[in-house]
């Protein structure tokens, strides 16, 4: 990963996204690429999710400049691109660029809306996305990651695009989800983590339709991951940004980062 996709706007999750991609960009010696999007007022009005939080121009400059100040007391590289537009449209046309994009969780977040952000920049762009939740204080590299494993294309392309991230994980949790219709075993997965000196893991749970959704987060409370790595999850695919079953619920509720590549 050379380039990280940062979206620089004030909302809710500015300072946990910037966190998040700092500690990435630092451990992978990446440049960051930060997207200082200003969406224009009719956009806004036609946003069905807005609400009265949105601040006004001035204290946005001023979260903005704060924003960019970290930055340079950072010492990380960084490249500075200003859009106005729509949010989906403009990552859109920003995202081909990156190796990653960070955004934020949906949870919380009246405005912007990113499960349609999410979803364009996963399917159209075809880039992972970092999900960041508000309450995140960065990421730890170096902790424990959990990667979700359902057998599926999705799960065995999150792994490989998150293999910079796992190098430098402590030790990878392999969280083996069988609904009765697993292709790839998790065997695959774990020998190709040992090929590469990875240290991991392997925990299997059978689990059908809804019980998925339980066993995960039940994993997650139990292992509090420095971050979750899983594919565009079940059998629900993500069109115009709307989401289904598990990947939508870790969406809203995962309280740590979220890699996910479709």
């Amino acid at each position: 990963m050379n380039t990280i996709l940062l979206l620089v706007h004030d909302d809710a999750g500015l300072t946990s996204r910037l966190r998040a991609a700092v500690d990435v960009a630092g451990a992978l010696d990446a440049t960051l690429l930060c997207l200082d999007l200003t969406i224009p007022i009719a956009s806004i009005g036609a946003d069905p999710l807005f609400g009265p939080m949105v601040l006004e121009p001035d204290t946005a400059t001023e979260a903005v400049l704060a924003a960019r100040a970290e930055l340079d007391r950072s010492g990380l590289r960084y490249d500075w691109i200003e859009r106005r537009g729509e949010l989906a449209h403009e990552l859109a046309q920003v995202a081909p660029l990156a190796d990653l994009v960070v955004l934020s969780s949906p949870k919380d977040l009246l405005f912007p809306a990113m499960h349609k952000a999410i979803g364009e920049t996963l399917v159209h762009a075809d880039k992972p996305v970092l999900a960041v939740p508000g309450t995140a204080a960065g990421m730890q590299l170096h902790g424990e990651a959990l990667l979700l494993w359902d057998g599926s294309q999705g799960a065995n392309d999150a792994m490989l695009a998150a293999m910079p991230l796992l190098r430098r994980a402590a030790s990878v949790t392999v969280l083996e989800i069988d609904d009765g219709s697993l292709g790839v075993p998790a065997f695959k997965c774990t020998e190709y983590l040992s090929e590469r000196g990875i240290r991991h893991h392997l925990r299997h749970d059978p689990a059908f339709g809804e019980k998925a959704g339980f066993v995960i987060r039940e994993a997650i409370e139990g292992i509090k991951p420095a971050y979750v790595v899983m594919g565009g999850y079940g059998h629900a695919r993500l069109v115009e940004g709307l989401f289904g079953g598990v990947t939508e619920r870790l969406l809203n509720d995962c309280p740590f980062p979220l890699f996910i590549k479709h």
